[in-house]
């Protein structure tokens, strides 16, 4: 059976991009890479590849940074190490009063520049300064057509993937119980809303669940699923600690803040 049949055409368009690039790097002995990839698409290759790839060619999926979410498959030959100054252009964007921009505020203006998401990777916003990920032939269109972020005029320039340094994600840890390891109830507990609240969310297609839209209340979460809830954020289910005396489910959320 074709382990791609219950694939969606965008995860098949994903698992065939892969694949061809494989095919390429043992064809011309070279690098070669897809992406940027959401983490999703990053285990529906993973998982699809399995048993696929040629024996002397080695795989990878990485972002630039090693907690990144959005990452390049990377493929090249065994005998030689790829080069990730020339996988990654990466941009340090600041400017005066930039610490009340948001992710949405820079994706929307590099989106508005007519850039493909798959060419962007992460974001990462900070209170001086911005850091994105992108491919390098994006790096000087990005440069010189990117002068404000919102009203906010900005400076850019391009560093190295091994001189940047990249601050750890603020986050808040949370223990919870909830009924039932379920969405409604993780996402109601994570935001402190009651329950047909969340449920409501979810049917208005405002949750993700490890970055694919969520289509029923009553879907499974476990340990490390990713939600996000448009306008509250995003939060990982860490752990799942047991049952308590009143016979809930004991959690504990991570929330970014």
């Amino acid at each position: 059976m074709n382990k791609s049949t219950n694939l969606s055409a965008d995860d098949k368009l994903i698992v065939s991009k892969v694949l061809d690039a494989v095919q390429i790097s043992e064809r011309q002995y070279a690098e070669k890479s897809v992406g940027f990839l959401d983490p999703h698409q990053v285990r529906v290759a993973s998982s699809e590849i399995l048993g696929r790839i040629p024996s002397d060619i080695n795989t990878e999926f990485f972002g630039g940074y090693d907690e990144a979410e959005r990452c390049m498959f990377i493929c090249y030959p065994e005998y030689i190490e790829p080069d990730y100054d020339s996988l990654f252009a990466v941009l340090e964007i600041t400017g005066r009063d930039i610490a009340e921009l948001s992710h949405r505020d820079y994706l929307g203006s590099l989106m508005g520049l007519g850039i493909k998401r798959e060419n962007i990777g992460d974001i990462l916003p900070f209170d001086d300064r911005c850091i994105v990920f992108a491919r390098p032939e994006m790096a000087r269109y990005i440069t010189d057509n990117l002068t404000k972020i919102g009203r906010h005029g900005i400076s850019i320039k391009t560093v190295s993937v091994s001189q940047i340094s990249i601050p750890k994600k603020k986050t808040q840890f949370m223990r919870e119980t909830v009924a039932a390891l379920r969405l409604d109830c993780v996402v109601a507990a994570a935001l402190n809303i009651s329950r047909s609240k969340a449920a409501d969310l979810i049917k208005a297609e405002r949750v993700n669940l490890n970055f694919e839209t969520a289509k029923s209340v009553s879907m499974a979460v476990a340990e490390g699923d990713l939600i996000s809830v448009r306008s509250f954020g995003r939060f990982k289910l860490t752990e799942v600690c047991g049952i308590t005396r009143k016979g809930r489910n004991s959690i504990i959320i991570e929330k970014y803040i």
